[in-house]
């Protein structure tokens, strides 16, 4: 008997040296994958938003080119009024043929509104960077901004007068949701703008609070210019080491530690057309449960074979020795 002992314990030593190794292994190859994954995601969705803005800024132009607004937008204060109703029409037709604009706006080369489909008429946006870039002969989107109860997106475009002149902008105001579905998966995600201030979040409690503290005089314009709309001050959290992999931009794999000091494993993928980076992430408890699940199967396996195996063997020596004391 204490033979059978003796060799039960060496058995289960091996036994737990191989699923030592197993697990070890199993683990890299987890995270492994996870971080391959994780990059594909980021370039994904990166892709996606970039589709999603440039489709809208290219509906915003072509728009702008319309010839009743453009004679509208060019027109003098005498003879504006008789082109207000073929333009006015135009506007409103635009926001009726398309659920997720809430609202279309002509401004005029010194950022005043001169017709709106919305109450923003005579509103100076001079200040704003849509209105802003659009006067300078841009095409723009702007990151989602809280307009009352509302979060929103203003895309612009200028108008150009007959002799190319730019006479005014174009503003569409869109619902922000249009730029949430085109990222919409089962997945951790966030989009952020340079200065690490989240402009999309799947849990949506920490839209406009930044990766990081965010200096002052870098705080200054974005606010001054209600880049996030009636937000007065940039909140943060403490993702040094995530925020420093946004400020360099480009590709990037990290793993950080969260507020609740979880590790986080997350790839970063700078998109095209505004400077924002799409961030895919995953903890590493998600990343290795299915490992660790499979691994206790293995596990709970194996100590069940030996232990059958051991008591086949040691039944299998009874007998015969049952047998031998017979004889």
């Amino acid at each position: 008997m204490k033979h059978w002992i003796i060799l039960a314990i060496f058995a289960l030593a091996i036994f737990a040296a191989m699923f030592f190794a197993a697990g070890i292994l199993a683990r890299d190859r987890a995270l492994a994958d996870a971080d391959r994954e994780l990059a594909t995601r980021a370039q994904f969705f990166a892709h996606a938003l970039d589709r999603t803005l440039q489709q809208r800024m290219i509906q915003t132009f072509t728009f702008a080119a319309l010839p009743s607004l453009r004679a509208f937008a060019a027109s003098d204060d005498a003879n504006r009024n008789a082109r207000a109703a073929i333009a006015r029409v135009e506007l409103a037709a635009i926001v009726h043929a398309d659920p997720n604009v809430r609202a279309a706006t002509i401004v005029d080369k010194n950022g005043i509104v001169i017709m709106t489909t919305d109450d923003a008429m005579l509103a100076n946006w001079r200040a704003r960077a849509f209105v802003r870039e659009a006067l300078r002969g841009h095409l723009y989107a702007s990151a989602p901004a809280r307009e009352g109860t509302a979060i929103v997106q203003f895309y612009s475009a200028p108008i150009l007068d007959n002799a190319g002149d730019i006479a005014g902008a174009l503003i569409l105001r869109v619902d922000a949701q249009e730029m949430w579905n085109a990222l919409a998966a089962p997945y951790d995600l966030m989009v952020v703008d340079e200065l690490g201030v989240r402009l999309m979040d799947r849990s949506y409690t920490q839209l406009f609070v930044a990766l990081a503290p965010v200096p002052a005089d870098l705080a200054a314009q974005p606010l001054a210019e209600k880049r996030y709309g009636d937000i007065t001050e940039i909140r943060a959290t403490n993702l040094a080491e995530l925020a420093n992999a946004v400020r360099r931009g480009g590709a990037a794999q990290l793993v950080y530690r969260d507020a609740n000091g979880r590790a986080i494993h997350a790839a970063t993928r700078r998109i095209i057309t505004n400077p924002w980076t799409v961030i895919a992430y995953e903890s590493d408890d998600d990343i290795l449960l299915p490992a660790r699940q499979s691994l206790y199967t293995q596990i709970g396996l194996a100590i069940a074979s030996a232990l059958v195996t051991l008591a086949l063997v040691y039944a299998a020596q009874f007998v015969f020795a049952s047998v031998g004391r017979k004889r």
